[in-house]
């Protein structure tokens, strides 16, 4: 047991040693695009998250990212901490899939301008989300407070922005897309 304990903190140690490298520009280039958009995004999942629990810890408002991938997969809001882990485990790995759309999708429209194009999707990933909660009336999700809709504007503004940087580090043919 003592065995695994020790092969997991060496595992997350090179995971954070990684994302340490990413920020600070020393990174080593992955060649698979998929790869590099699920990181990519995964990454700034977690970097969205941070706001959206920043202003809910804060009591700015009661409505958290996770709680939509929790009335996705459980039909409502969660009621305990495992369902709280389930939907926010749910939320990123959500966020990496968008990753890798964005990684297929930024060949077409080029790689000019890329933290524009990036911010501009996470917005309309965010409003579209929003849109679709409205269309298929999902429970505790079709109404928002003032101050939920402007923290998860900025929280997707985050996302792409970071997204977006993230991709442009790590993916090796950046310059072909």
């Amino acid at each position: 047991m003592q065995n695994r304990a020790i092969k997991v903190e060496k595992y997350s140690r090179t995971v954070v040693s990684r994302i340490l490298f990413v920020l600070q520009g020393e990174v080593e280039r992955i060649k698979d695009r998929f790869a590099a958009g699920l990181i990519s995004g995964l990454i700034a999942g977690v970097a969205m998250n941070f706001i959206d629990w920043a202003g809910y810890i804060l009591g700015l408002y009661d409505e958290r990212l996770l709680d939509w991938a929790a009335v996705v997969t459980l039909g409502r809001l969660p009621d305990n901490s495992a369902e709280v882990i389930l939907a926010q485990t749910e939320q990123i790995f959500f966020t990496g899939f968008l990753g890798v759309l964005f990684a297929y999708i930024l060949p077409i429209l080029g790689s000019r301008n890329y933290l524009l194009k990036g911010w501009i999707y996470g917005i309309m990933a965010n409003q579209s989300l929003y849109a679709l909660a409205i269309v298929f009336k999902l429970p505790n999700l079709t109404v928002h407070t003032f101050y939920a809709t402007v923290s998860h504007l900025i929280s997707a503004s985050i996302y792409g922005l970071v997204l977006a940087y993230l991709l442009k580090k790590l993916y090796q043919n950046y310059s072909t897309m």
